[in-house]
């Protein structure tokens, strides 16, 4: 099958009524609203990206097979490349302008699919949407099609991103259709752009806070140093650890518990952020202001160091591993010295379409080639390092006036 052959009805059922099956089971379903159900194509979905199972979250209660938007490193694996090719799946180079997605989503527009689009680029880490990629907007003027926005409430919480396994819980889904055929034909591409966040916007921790929802698995907060590395007590980064429903700083002895419903309770001293979308939000900011003080910036640089694999790709061939070896960071560049004696250093200005695979693998092309880091280790943090290389990124392109593509 392709793009321009969608899967026989039967076969779609065949695949994902098994599917189907399984996530109702694991989650409590509930579809709050389903405007697809008397729709055919061509039209586009945009939805909230919080979890792997996002496509077949949508697949699953949209009558017609969804031909997605999926990134490139994708269908590098040859298996995935066929399953890919099969559904009709459009390839995207994660933050890079590439023409041929374009072309592949015109075709799929006269061939009257339905186009599935995550315009975050990437699975959220802390449950609120992501900026879009500014390019959707235009995209979403130019097919000039039905655009259904589907939002996914409780995916994050059943199974965060920097989280390992599954939590039971509720998964509310709603299909809203917004806009019709020329409703943006007057519209810049600015306006569609906001008027796109807006619709797409879904902060998790605002919702629980209504809903309540327990989301039992066990040991809840393993893994939450993935995604928090700076304490808030003792403001070291690199120090955090999980166990269990303990999160504890190794440095100061900083601790609390991590509960069912995506919250923190006191274990031994007090709160500074009530939950992880919260401490997030203030590393995040802490980052920015603390890389401009030397001393701070000493200390983290003692952080960033982490034993990794490293892999390269050209052209679309799959990934080859290079080497493992040991990965730091020297406030202008990355440095990779592998073990089989290679050098490799990567200014930050020279890294571009930097982003992160799963939980564990960063990507960023460099020239032509596409490279690949794997934190193996399942305690160290790919997103510690993609935040630290965009916000030095964002700091030097303020110092120098350049615009930063993110």
């Amino acid at each position: 099958m392709s793009i321009e052959k969608k899967p026989a009805k039967w076969v779609q059922r065949l695949l994902l009524s098994p599917i189907r099956t399984f996530i109702e089971y694991r989650s409590n379903i509930i579809i709050e609203r389903n405007d697809t159900v008397e729709m055919e194509g061509p039209y586009i979905i945009l939805g909230n990206h919080v979890n792997n199972w996002d496509p077949l979250f949508l697949n699953c209660y949209v009558n017609e097979p969804i031909s997605f938007i999926a990134a490139d490193p994708l269908f590098r694996n040859p298996f995935l490349k066929h399953v890919l090719h099969y559904t009709g799946a459009i390839p995207k180079q994660k933050f890079k302008n590439d023409t041929s997605t374009i072309r592949n989503i015109l075709k799929a527009k006269k061939h009257n699919r339905v186009i599935g689009i995550f315009p975050e680029g990437n699975r959220n880490w802390d449950g609120e949407t992501e900026p879009l990629i500014y390019a959707t907007a235009k995209l979403v003027k130019l097919l000039d099609i039905p655009v259904v926005i589907a939002t996914i409430r409780g995916g994050h919480l059943s199974h965060p991103r920097w989280g390992d396994g599954h939590r039971k819980g509720t998964i509310s889904i709603s299909f809203e259709k917004m806009w019709d055929i020329g409703a943006f034909r007057d519209e810049s591409p600015e306006t569609v752009h906001k008027k796109l966040t807006e619709a797409l916007h879904h902060n998790e921790m605002a919702w629980q806070s209504e809903q309540k929802i327990p989301f039992k698995g066990k040991a809840p907060a393993h893994y939450l140093e993935r995604l928090l590395f700076i304490c808030p007590h003792c403001h070291i980064p690199g120090q955090l650890h999980s166990h269990d429903d303990l999160f504890e700083c190794r440095h100061c002895g900083y601790m609390v518990r991590y509960t069912d419903y995506g919250a923190f309770e006191p274990a031994g001293g007090e709160i500074y952020y009530s939950t992880p979308y919260h401490w997030n939000k203030w590393q995040l900011g802490f980052l920015k202001t603390s890389m401009m003080e030397p001393e701070w910036r000493t200390i983290l640089s003692r952080a960033m160091q982490d034993h990794v694999k490293f892999y390269v790709s050209n052209g679309k061939v799959p990934f080859e591993l290079v080497s493992t070896g040991n990965l730091a960071w020297d406030s202008k560049k990355v440095i990779f010295e592998a073990e089989n004696g290679g050098h490799y250093a990567f200014l930050f200005d020279e890294m571009e379409g930097l982003n992160i695979q799963f939980h564990h693998k960063l990507d960023f092309y460099h020239g032509d080639k596409l490279f690949r880091i794997v934190f193996y280790q399942p305690r160290t943090s790919a997103y510690k390092w993609l935040k630290v290389i965009k916000t030095k990124q964002a700091l030097d392109a303020e110092h120098s006036g350049k615009e930063v593509i993110s």
